[in-house]
């Protein structure tokens, strides 16, 4: 704040402010004087003074002028100090801004880097099933196949599930190989299951060409299991689909289809739709269901006769009962196996079989499959039961003879606990086209029940008789005893008397019965 006269020596106060006012506008100035003229009053004013106190000086007028002047100061203070916070908060904004745009990268990399993952396969590194739906939806010509290895459990099982993994990513390493040349592209969806999405019109000869490439390469390729680097040669199946509604589900009803006709690959059509197969799926499981917990489960009884017709004992068969009718197993076994139902089924077969054989006091032949043997629970089960009913030498388990068996130690097991609770074994559908005679001397059965593909035409058919005429002469020679299947007719059952047949069973004696005569 400046307080200053106006007539000086050297220089006036009027040309002084005017040389203040160039270095510092803003500052305050207080003039005190004894002139009252126009002109000084009229400079004064284009000074911005803030002050014009006559002499003689009245201090309380002086005192109200610095007072005024000091609000001045501090307005330019509080300016200031807002101007510098301005600054300061354009600066951290800045800096925040900055840092956010950071931030947002970072986030963008990450969110990137979580959707990559969630779309990614981690073993292969191919798109997964969820990358494939969001691409499937954008497609507008898709083509679909689905390329399922073979019997890829039988390279975990026999390499172990590292060899597994390392085929598995020597498979996504072909296919990716092919995607550039056929303009597609390659996810993996299942365990041993790739999808081929290509968005293109579609030419079924072109198609069959493209598909039958994809199959030789497979094929033909062989595969590095790890660090041994093992050649593993792979078939794989595929099944295609294109133009419709619901791709994936169509190609794997042409999957299953190739499957099952075991052919390398099918293109669907209408007439491969398993709708019909699903509904029924659906039907039977619902039933099998409702018997179990109703109660309608039954076993029905089949003789065994010897030589002159006598009954030496029964087979113990499987029948669903539903209003009055017996539906056999083979209409839902199958699917009682893929809806885990099964071991229930075959727990009330035991059971229900072991209280007739202890009511009538003859044998029974019940029925297990290599899934039931290989079963510690149902083994346990079956050791319950044989304490429960005392029906030792009264029960016999028929093996069914099929090309699953491959650990005979594990059958060699249930056949030593069950022979050491007194039961009989016996082989099921012996000759039913993976008959290997040296079957017979690892398992050591009791009986051999020679299987109904070969008795039905033995009348008419030379190579069944020579077959069954061979099995006979062998199982005697082991000290096994024969049963034949299926003896329909008269002219059957005398021409397998003449073989010396031990026993015989089919509809020529009797159908299946609900309780052992």
């Amino acid at each position: 704040l400046i307080v200053s006269d106006i007539l000086m020596p050297r220089m006036n106060g009027i040309e002084m402010v005017d040389a203040i006012r160039k270095i510092n506008y803003e500052i305050p100035i207080i003039y005190t004087t004894a002139f009252n003229d126009n002109e000084y009053l009229q400079s004064t004013t284009e000074q911005s003074i803030d002050g014009y106190i006559l002499k003689p000086i009245d201090i309380e007028k002086l005192l109200t002028s610095i007072d005024k002047a000091s609000i001045k100061i501090k307005n330019k203070n509080l300016k200031n100090k807002l101007i510098a916070l301005n600054k300061n908060l354009e600066f951290e904004v800045l800096k925040k801004t900055e840092e956010l745009v950071l931030l947002n990268k970072e986030l963008e990399t990450k969110n990137q880097e979580l959707h990559r993952q969630l779309c990614t396969d981690s073993l292969t590194l191919l798109p997964n099933r969820k990358a494939l739906m969001k691409d499937l939806e954008a497609a507008k010509n898709p083509i679909v196949a689905i390329i399922d290895i073979d019997a890829f459990r039988n390279i975990n099982d026999l390499y172990g599930i590292k060899t597994g993994n390392n085929v598995l990513i020597e498979v996504a390493s072909l296919l990716r190989s092919m995607e550039k040349n056929m303009d597609c592209r390659f996810y993996r969806i299942g365990s041993d299951e790739f999808v081929l999405l290509k968005d293109t019109a579609f030419i079924q000869d072109h198609c069959k060409t493209f598909i039958k490439y994809i199959v030789s390469t497979i094929n033909q390729n062989p595969l590095c299991g790890g660090e041994n680097c093992l050649d593993i040669y792979i078939d794989a199946t595929i099944g295609v689909s294109y133009r419709c509604e619901n791709c994936i589900e169509k190609a794997d009803m042409a999957l299953k289809k190739a499957k099952k006709n075991k052919l390398s690959y099918l293109i669907y059509s209408n007439e491969d739709d398993l709708e019909e197969e699903y509904k029924n799926d659906v039907k039977w499981t619902k039933l099998v269901k409702e018997a179990i917990i109703n109660d309608q489960i039954l076993p029905f009884f089949q003789p065994i006769v010897d030589e002159q017709a006598n009954i030496i004992k029964y087979e113990s068969l499987m029948r669903l009962i539903k209003d009055n009718n017996a539906f056999s197993p083979t209409l839902f076994l199958d699917i009682a196996k893929k809806v885990k139902f099964y071991p229930a089924l075959t727990r009330i077969m035991i059971k229900k079989s072991f209280e007739q054989a202890q009511q009538s006091g003859i044998s029974v032949s019940i029925n297990l499959s290599i899934q039931d043997i290989t079963d510690g629970a149902m083994i346990n089960f079956i050791k319950e039961n044989f304490i429960q009913y005392n029906v030792s030498n009264s029960i016999i388990f028929e093996i069914t003879e099929s090309e699953s068996i491959r650990d005979y130690e594990e059958i060699d097991q249930f056949i030593s606990t069950t022979k050491a609770l007194g039961a009989k074994i016996a082989i099921d559908d012996f000759g039913s086209g993976y008959s290997n005679f040296s079957y017979l001397l690892k398992l050591k059965p009791d009986f051999i029940k020679i299987d109904g593909s070969l008795i039905r035409e033995i009348d008419i058919d030379k190579n069944a008789y020579i077959i069954t005429k061979n099995i006979v002469k062998f199982a005697q020679e082991l000290g096994i005893k024969t049963i034949a299947e299926y003896v329909h007719s008269k002219a059957i059952f005398k021409i397998l008397k003449k073989l010396n047949i031990d026993a015989y069973q089919g509809f020529y004696f009797s159908k299946p019965k609900k309780e052992i005569a």
